[in-house]
This record gives C-alpha cells, sequence and structure tokens, in this order.
C-alpha cells in the first residue's frame, strides 16, 4: 500500500504559499511565488494549480498525493467552496468557485477554507494546540482575524464567516470606524492598522480623523520599540489595543470554554508590552472557573496557513464537485 501525502496551499494579495506533506504534517517541500493579483482570477488561479503540481511531482516513489487543502484570502462559502466576499487584495475574486476549479484541474478532492481557518487548524493539529479538540485562535496584524475550533471541527456558521473576532463590538472602539464600513468594532481599536493610526494622530503626525490614509509616522513595529523604550503615547497606544483584545478573548473565553487561546500576527511577537496586559485583561473579563486558560502564542513557523490547510485536507472529508459552473476570463 503507498503512503498518502497532501498538499496544502494559503493564497494571499501578494503570494502564494504552497507544501507537500506526509500524513503526520511534516513538510516535505515548499515553494513560493507572487500572487499575480491584479492579472485576475484565471492567472491566480493558474499560478496555484502549476505550483501545487510541480510539488505534485516532487512525491518520493511509493507515495500518492491524496488530497490537496486550500486556505484563501476572503469568506468562503460551504460546502461548495466558492468565495463569497473579497477584498480588492484579489480583484474579482468574489464569486469564484475555487474549489471546484482546482479539483477538476489537478484531478484531486480538495478542502477550501478561509486563511485564518486553515492557520486555526495547523495549529491544532501541528502546533501550540496539538492534542486538543477546542481552540479559540486570534491573529493581530493589518487586522484581527479569528477562528474557532470545537471537537476538532472549525465553526464556520451560516454564511461561512463564523470566527470573524475582528468585526465584534469592542466597548474601547465605540465610534470608531472599522475597515468593513461600521463602527465601533475590535478591529478598529486593536488592529495594526488601528495602533498606527490612534499614535499618528496622538502625536499629529497623521490624518486628523481615523479615516484618512496612513503614510507618516512610525509603523506599527516601531510603535512597539517605541513603547516597549517608555514612550508614553505609543505605551497607552499598544496597552489600549492590548486592553481590547484581552476584553474580547476574555468574554468569547466565557462562552466557547476552549482548552487554551493561541494569537499569531506580527502584535504577537511584540513581547510583554503587549502580552501583559492583554493576558491580564483576559483573565479579568471570564468566569473565575476559566482564569487558569493558557493563552499564548502560536507555534507554527514557516507555511504555516498552508500546512494547516494540508493537515485539514487529511482529516476532513471533502464534499463531492457535483456542479458545472466554470470561471470565466474577467469575471
Amino acid at each position: 500500500m503507498s503512503a498518502s501525502l497532501y498538499l496544502g496551499a494559503d493564497i494571499g494579495g501578494t503570494k502564494i504559499d504552497t507544501v507537500l506533506t506526509d500524513g503526520a504534517g511534516e513538510m516535505l517541500a515548499h515553494r513560493r511565488v507572487p500572487t499575480p493579483a491584479q492579472e485576475g482570477p484565471v492567472a491566480v488561479i493558474d499560478a496555484l494549480v502549476a505550483t501545487l503540481s510541480e510539488l505534485r511531482a516532487l512525491a518520493p516513489a511509493g507515495c500518492t498525493v491524496a488530497r490537496a487543502g486550500i486556505g484563501t484570502h476572503g469568506i468562503v462559502s460551504h460546502p461548495e467552496g466558492s468565495i463569497a466576499v473579497a477584498s480588492q487584495a484579489l480583484p474579482g475574486w468574489t464569486g469564484t468557485p475555487l474549489r471546484q476549479i482546482v479539483s477538476e484541474r489537478l484531478g484531486l478532492p480538495v478542502v477550501l477554507d478561509n486563511d485564518v481557518n486553515v492557520l486555526a487548524y495547523g495549529e491544532l493539529a501541528l502546533g501550540a494546540g496539538r492534542g486538543h479538540r477546542d481552540l479559540l485562535f486570534l491573529t493581530v496584524g493589518t487586522g484581527v482575524g479569528g477562528a474557532v475550533i470545537t471537537d476538532g471541527n472549525i465553526v464556520r456558521g451560516q454564511h461561512g464567516s463564523g470566527g470573524e473576532i475582528g468585526h465584534a463590538p469592542s466597548a474601547a472602539a465605540a465610534g470608531l470606524p472599522c475597515s468593513c464600513g461600521a463602527v465601533g468594532h475590535l478591529d478598529s481599536i486593536a488592529s495594526g492598522t488601528a495602533i498606527r493610526r490612534a499614535y499618528a494622530e496622538a502625536t499629529h503626525t497623521g490624518p486628523g480623523t481615523r479615516t484618512g490614509t496612513l503614510d507618516r509616522g512610525p509603523d506599527t513595529s516601531e510603535i512597539v520599540v517605541l513603547a516597549t523604550k517608555g514612550d508614553p503615547i505609543a505605551r497607552q497606544v499598544v496597552t489600549n489595543a492590548a486592553h481590547a483584545l484581552g476584553e474580547a478573548i476574555g468574554g468569547l473565553v466565557s462562552v466557547l470554554d476552549p482548552a487554551l487561546v493561541v494569537v499569531a500576527g506580527g502584535m504577537a511577537s511584540s513581547g510583554s508590552i503587549f502580552w501583559d496586559p492583554l493576558r491580564n485583561t483576559a483573565r479579568a473579563s471570564t468566569l473565575p472557573l476559566l482564569r487558569g486558560i493558557d493563552i499564548v502564542g502560536s507555534h507554527l513557523g514557516t507555511a504555516a496557513a498552508a500546512r494547516g490547510a494540508a493537515a485539514l485536507a487529511k482529516n476532513e472529508t471533502p464534499p463531492s464537485t457535483d456542479t458545472t459552473e466554470t470561471i470565466q476570463e474577467g469575471s
């Protein structure tokens, strides 16, 4: 009997990460190519399929690639596996029947999900959450993303947007506009973009309103360094973000009772200036029974989302491809 291998991919606005893994999730090969986003969905899919095919050809003798898993920018509708909503990071991506197209072109069963969901699944299967079945996951970078896994299953919801923690209301963000067009969401106070904007306004190095374009002043990582060195404005901005995140985590822990919380993204490397107020606020905001919850950083490194997608492909049975919809040039 031949050993089964798995392909994994992560499609972002600037790069496509792909991996070939064995049944234990170990990465046998990795490729990264630029995403031809501005050329449209057809070009993006061509680049994806070409790279996955290249990795498939590297399967050792006696091994067979059994399935492929894909994580993608945007909200994915289930079970059909099309892109329900995507931003202009991938122009024209909304409506693309991605799972069906890739499955037909590769001749393999394909599992498709949102990029943050596969990141979270990778942490559960291979990283910080290994050995657990329940996980709350946040990624804090340019925006705030999230995922929830219960009993080993990703919580997707009716429309595929389950786990969108960044768009939960936050008292600390009252009145602040969110990237989604609403106001008062966690993303408005706790994302890297929000931290940069708040610092720029407080130091008069940026726009006078939170809807302006940031083109001056330090970036988020530089603000964290300033906060660590004692800059009072930088410290306050980072602390405000961490408190808001901690409060949101505490509420979700009370509702979900996960085994642990994993925080990934650029802010997760910020040190105690970020982690101390986040953990303290989270534990103070949850039920006393749950205050011992572990809140940790992510463990997976290179190609984490692609590895998570491959792990998802191994463990989740893909729906059958039974439609005849195809993508049209320029759609």
